[in-house]
């Protein structure tokens, strides 16, 4: 008889123990069923119960085994297990055969040539003993017609596929099982739940309410019927729209989504203090850094756990990037996992404006196959663009709008570039009026460095996206702590992140909707029905030689919006109102803004990738890459939780990568997240403008080769104060991204 079967590496597990995990996470899943709303028959569950047994029984052949145990393999045999897995499947049932065949979507094999299909029987004929000792029953492999019929129609599936033609409604069976097969197997081999018990969030945040007001408006509003559907929730900043999302998604599970990661993170610890950090699950690219590094007192088994339950869609409610779950709009090979999540889940999208005409698409049309496939979703936001209610009124059933009387923002135009010059006296005239907190927003990073060599006198502080990790982590602590007075110039960074309230905002003019989320960062304090404005303004927009016009921000768009604007007293109502009819259809028509939504929405009915890092890619728009300032090679480690991990001590980067010593996949991650805080994002064409060298030829470490290759090394200038420093041309900075 032959070795153990393994089928799994770090932790090893044979074969058995495996299959068993996988039937235990099946149960586990059946068992929280009907808790969790999943819409499936005793047919269906006794349909996914089939493949979590056979699915993978393909890696019972020899090029496998060799190849798991660090042997090298060859030979006609080397197929992927999947389709090797069929061996074993007698049942004429096509949805089966698609579950097992493609819960890993791999290259089809040439499975056609008989020399070939005699080896693998051949091959694995030698485990059959072992299979029916593991498991205390007989197994035979089908005959080779029955196996060969299979595989064409599998291979006619699979060339439908890689062609594009797919239709969700007709598949909506196959894509829920094969995601359920996907989540139980995953989470199996991660060691973590496949799902958790659901939460009470309705009662905890009504408690929660109640502790700030007698008669919160959020009660008034929500009711069971309402929690049933989807919806629209349109409030001005500070009012509660996220409370009201957590009433609405009571005790279902939940995808919390926003535009940019340190939001997600802020809006995270909010929910981890609220419902327990052990129901709550943070999901953005940066996340394992965040839950690594920033609780001090967790353990990295924790984090690590923590992390995996999150990346496995386990939690009741996961705050998350929009891109992580609407990736799956574009249908790569796997997005079944979060379709199959969706189906018995709620979605909340927080901020949806804030996101480029063409993301808004992509967005749009998920939220439409969400209903379809009988998820529900609410949009919260604080604007909202005609144009887009109008889709989303297509698939939602109520709209709730809680706009308070209220009056905070003096606005003042002013007929000038915003440069340093212009703002010296500026400055100095507001500073007589005891304003403590001023803010200056710029379009471009390059614009905010300008403005902060020529406001040094006043000792400002400046915030953008390319600063190192730990540079731009030190420089938001200041921000956000309570005796914070001064200036803070910064760019798109500073709409949808941190919480904090400044007196003034100098600002150069850009679109409406980004306009009024900037003013939304003055006067925060100020959240009732009133009048709190000033008697001098409080918004000063300038509205000549705007940075970013053509590369940030479409022209047509913010030429339309200084058409729009006056001096003027803005009252919430107002600015709720001006988005509507600005970002209305009609108004929008031949401009450039209006034909990428409307272009994007058109495409994405019948578009398909074939990979998630290309749906990413699309998603985020990304237009940049993250590389490592040479000079910052030579800079001290000061991450001493990562240090204390690899049992190091403060050293320059380059000298810290020499020395480690790789034990595990943990301590190359490690490694991975110690490097990353040194990282910053440039736009890729400034790529072929300074040539990039692989972090490799920097340090010899043969045991990190691997990794330190796809590490990219920049010759540009880096300062603590200031930044990157790209000099040359105006380059496109941080509007509408996914940070």
């Amino acid at each position: 008889m032959v070795d153990e079967i393994i089928a799994k590496s770090h932790p090893q597990k044979t074969l058995k123990e495996h299959i068993e995990d996988v039937l235990n996470a099946f149960e586990d899943l059946k068992r929280l069923g009907g808790k969790l709303g999943i819409q499936l028959e005793d047919k269906d569950w006794e349909i996914l119960r089939k493949p979590c047994f056979y699915h993978d029984f393909g890696k019972a052949n020899s090029a496998f085994q060799k190849k798991i145990r660090g042997s090298e393999s060859h030979g006609a045999s080397e197929i992927p297990h999947n389709f090797l897995s069929l061996l074993f499947i007698e049942d004429d049932d096509e949805l089966l055969l698609k579950m097992v065949a493609f819960h890993h979507w791999r290259n089809f094999p040439d499975l056609k040539d008989d020399k070939i299909i005699n080896e693998i029987y051949s091959d694995v004929q030698n485990y059959i003993e072992k299979l029916s000792t593991y498991f205390n029953r007989a197994f035979t492999l089908v005959k080779r017609g029955i196996f060969r019929k299979n595989v064409e129609i599998l291979r006619k599936y699979y060339s439908r596929r890689i062609d594009g033609v797919f239709d969700l409604e007709k598949e909506s069976k196959f894509v829920i099982l094969l995601g359920l097969l996907n989540r139980i197997d995953h989470s199996a081999s991660a060691g973590v739940l496949v799902e958790s018990e659901p939460i009470d969030k309705y009662g905890k945040t009504e408690n929660f309410l109640l502790t700030k007001t007698k008669q919160p408006w959020q009660l008034v509003e929500i009711s069971d019927e309402l929690k049933n559907k989807s919806g629209i929730v349109l409030a001005s900043t500070g009012m509660g729209k996220t409370e009201m999302a957590l009433l609405w998604s009571d005790r279902q599970k939940t995808f919390y989504t926003l535009p940019v990661r340190t939001s997600v993170t802020a809006m995270y610890e909010r929910m981890a203090k609220l419902f327990g950090k052990d129901n709550v699950g943070l999901l953005h690219s940066g996340a394992l850094s965040d839950l690594l590094f920033e609780w001090e007192n967790t353990s990295t088994d924790d984090a690590f756990y923590h992390y995996e339950m999150a990346k496995d869609l386990s939690y009741p409610l996961i705050v998350s990037t929009a891109d992580q779950v609407f990736t799956a709009t574009l249908k790569y090979f796997g997005f079944e996992k979060i379709y199959a999540t969706l189906s018995y889940s709620k979605v909340v999208v927080d901020e949806i404006q804030a996101y480029s005409p063409e993301t808004m698409a992509v967005i749009t049309h998920g939220l439409g196959e969400i209903s379809k496939i009988g998820g529900k979703f609410l949009v919260v936001t604080a604007t909202l663009p005609s144009f887009l209610k109008d889709r989303l009124e297509e698939y939602s059933e109520f709209c709730i709008t809680k706009v308070p009387k209220l009056k905070k923002h003096k606005i003042k135009l002013v007929d000038e570039p915003l440069s340093g010059n212009t703002l010296k006296n500026f400055i100095t005239s507001i500073r007589k009026d005891r304003v403590k907190k001023i803010l200056v927003v710029c379009n471009t990073v390059k614009r905010s460095q300008e403005l902060y060599d020529s406001l040094k006198e006043f000792s400002p502080l400046l915030l953008h996206s390319r600063f190192v990790r730990m540079d731009r982590a030190s420089k938001e602590d200041k921000v956000l702590r309570e005796d914070f007075e001064g200036i803070l110039i910064s760019t798109q960074v500073i709409e949808v992140s941190l919480d904090i309230d400044f007196d003034v905002l100098i600002t150069e003019l850009a679109p409406l909707d980004v306009l009024i989320q900037r003013m939304g960062r003055v006067y925060r304090r100020f959240k009732t029905d009133g009048e709190f404005y000033p008697s001098g303004p409080n918004v000063y927009i300038f509205t000549r030689d705007v940075s970013g016009l053509g590369n940030v921000y479409e022209k047509e768009i913010v030429e339309k919006t200084k058409s729009l604007l006056k001096d003027s007293v803005l009252s919430e109502e107002q600015k709720v109102k001006m988005v509507e009819d600005f970002y209305s259809e009609k108004n929008l028509k031949e401009t450039s803004y209006w034909t990428k939504f409307s272009n994007a929405l058109g495409l994405i009915e019948n578009f398909s990738v074939d990979k998630k890092s290309e749906a990413q890619r699309i998603f985020r728009g990304i237009s940049q890459i993250e590389v490592i300032p040479e000079s910052l090679l030579e800079r001290e480690v000061q991450n001493l939780k990562i240090l204390n991990e690899l049992n190091l001590n403060k050293a320059p980067l380059k000298d810290i990568i020499e020395r480690i010593k790789v034990k595990d996949k943990k301590e190359k991650i490690f490694v991975m997240e110690l490097i990353k805080d040194f990282m910053v994002p440039i736009p890729l064409y400034r790529t072929r403008m300074n040539s990039l060298v692989s972090l490799s030829g920097y340090i010899d470490n043969d045991a990190l080769k691997e990794l330190l290759a796809n590490v990219k090394v920049v010759n540009y200038e880096y300062d603590y104060n200031v930044g990157l420093i790209l000099s040359g041309v105006e380059d496109s900075a941080d509007a509408r991204i996914i940070d």
